[in-house]
């Protein structure tokens, strides 16, 4: 992962700490990923995502934690924006 990326995660980690991420839901990651017409080995590669942990997502077997929840509502917001940024 890039050093933005890595300051992305460290920021959302710093901003749940104080109370300021509060995300109870995930975005639908199945859904999210036939979206951006991706496979699911893609979508693991270009957002780096252990492809195991996607499919767990996507089957309901494991829920993302927070900072994942985190990660993927920023994906939804501007996948476009997130690819660059995680893959400089």
């Amino acid at each position: 992962m890039s050093k933005l990326g890595k300051n992305i995660i460290s920021g959302l980690k710093e901003a749940k700490k104080k109370g300021l991420v509060t995300l109870q839901t995930s975005p639908d990651v199945g859904k999210l990923r036939k979206k951006l017409k991706l496979s699911q080995r893609e979508f693991s590669t270009v957002y780096h995502i252990n492809i195991e942990t996607l499919r767990k997502w996507e089957q309901h077997q494991r829920d993302p934690d927070t900072i994942s929840r985190a990660y993927l509502k920023c994906i939804q917001n501007d996948p476009v924006l997130i690819r660059e940024l995680v893959n400089k």
